[in-house]
């Protein structure tokens, strides 16, 4: 029996998914949250083998969660579910140790698939993100330089130099008309792709790198 935690905030998702994956004979569903802080509460007491963890949670980026989650439950397999097939979100959680990254538009087979999957100790990547990854790879490839400065998107340039400007989440979310949780998705990913720790580190990456100078 493969036992699934879920973590979404869209109720009319999560309790759709819930009851499609109820469905499979080899799979519980042991446990739901709907923000950041019930998912860190709960997922290292009941221990799933396989977190099915939207990347973007209101209280808290699913990135951070995913961080936390690697460092106290290594045993325990992130699938991610996103709407955004972007490379920047895909090798954010990469980086941080999710097993599989699933687009929300999956069908059940393939969603089934993925589960199964990361809980026999393997990875899954719907053909979408494989394809992202594999146009990145090859780009890196081209460019044929050892070391250079993390690529990041428009909008993440955007996020970072409000950052940079000492703009608070609320104020950036304002002036580029996103959700508060979307800026703290793109700040995740900026801190993963650029290896910092905090604002401080973000910044001193941008400064070495020079990345708002394009």
């Amino acid at each position: 029996m493969i036992r699934i935690f879920i973590a979404d905030d869209h109720v009319m998702f999560a309790e759709g998914l819930e009851s499609m994956l109820a469905d499979e004979p080899d799979f519980e569903i042991c446990g739901r949250a709907r923000n950041a802080a019930d998912t860190l509460a709960q997922v290292p007491e009941i221990l799933p083998d396989v977190l099915l963890l939207d990347i973007n949670l209101p209280d808290q980026s699913g990135l951070d969660v995913c961080k936390k989650l690697r460092a106290d439950c290594p045993d325990v397999k992130i699938l991610a579910l996103s709407m955004h097939n972007d490379e920047s979100f895909i090798s954010a959680m990469l980086s941080l140790g999710a097993q599989g990254y699933v687009l929300k538009n999956t069908g059940k087979t393939e969603l089934c698939t993925a589960i199964r999957a990361l809980a026999a100790g393997k990875t899954y990547f719907t053909q979408e993100v494989t394809d992202t990854m594999m146009k990145s790879l090859m780009r890196e490839r081209k460019a044929g330089v050892a070391k250079e400065p993390p690529k990041i998107s428009r909008r993440e340039k955007e996020v970072l130099k409000l950052i940079m400007d000492e703009r608070t989440t609320q104020e950036i979310a304002a002036q580029l008309f996103l959700s508060e949780k979307t800026v703290e998705s793109h700040r995740a990913a900026l801190l993963a792709k650029m290896g910092a720790r905090n604002t401080a580190g973000l910044v001193k990456t941008a400064l070495q790198w020079k990345i708002l100078n394009d």
